[in-house]
């Protein structure tokens, strides 16, 4: 399973030149530019109608300003006369965060 960390910022939606609206869960974390300024970076993740439908956005709201770990799947797309190409990141499964276990140093035994 792959995943996202990030700062949650909630849902946000874009409509598109041809009209279509599309949703996404917008995440933030800190990164640095070409000049090794500190920024910070969002990453918008797709949102399908079956998780929309089954209420993401509410789900999302008891998380905004914290940090989550968000299940995703990448898929790839290229334009129709093949001149573009990319891939976009979509929320995986039901789309809820998951927990992640941070792993601790192991303290250094001391022989006897």
């Amino acid at each position: 399973m792959l995943v996202q960390l990030g700062l949650c910022k909630g849902i946000a939606s874009k409509e598109k030149m041809n009209g279509i609206i599309e949703h996404y869960l917008v995440l933030t974390a800190p990164g640095k530019d070409q000049f090794g300024q500190e920024t910070e970076q969002s990453v918008g993740l797709k949102v399908s109608k079956r998780q929309l439908d089954a209420g993401i956005e509410n789900a999302y709201k008891a998380y905004i300003g914290k940090q989550v770990a968000v299940p995703v799947y990448a898929k790839a797309w290229k334009s129709k006369t093949g001149a573009a190409f990319g891939m976009d990141l979509w929320l995986s499964d039901d789309g809820l965060p998951v927990p992640v276990q941070r792993v601790q140093a192991r303290p250094t035994s001391v022989a006897s």
